[in-house]
């Protein structure tokens, strides 16, 4: 295929203008990183050891998105009653409240973005991009 470069290039922008966006509509609160650890809790994965393995990051690197995210009020940290080496980590109620808008502002941007494609395009590119990710 001679439109490698054309592929990347479209790839890389779509994605890019993705980022952007969703940073806009986090509106300087939270890095992406950190929204992301916060969606994982939110949807129960809240041990540290879990969000790394998910995140395919270090542990030190959800040591420190965490230590920001308690230090803003966005989760609380505590020890399992029945594994006291395991720490839990649970959303504020001001984060719970957050993630929740800021997932509908996602859903809304994500059906804005993909309404340039009939209900046929879309299931397409989902097929492939399903594709894609299983490769």
């Amino acid at each position: 295929m001679d439109n490698f470069l054309e592929i990347e290039t479209s790839v890389k922008r779509v994605f890019n203008s993705f980022r952007h966006e969703v940073d806009g509509i986090l509106d300087r609160k939270l890095t992406g990183g950190e929204f992301r650890v916060l969606s994982l809790i939110s949807s129960g994965v809240n041990r540290t050891t879990d969000l790394s393995k998910k995140l395919d990051v270090s542990a030190s690197h959800i040591t420190a998105i965490t230590d920001s995210l308690v230090a803003n009020n966005f989760i609380t940290r505590h020890r399992s009653e029945v594994d006291r080496r395991i720490v839990v980590l649970e959303l504020t109620e001001e984060a719970k409240e957050f993630v929740a808008s800021i997932e509908q502002k996602k859903k809304e941007m994500i059906v804005r973005r993909f309404s340039v494609f009939t209900e046929e395009e879309r299931e397409q590119f989902q097929e492939l991009l399903k594709k894609l990710a299983e490769n």
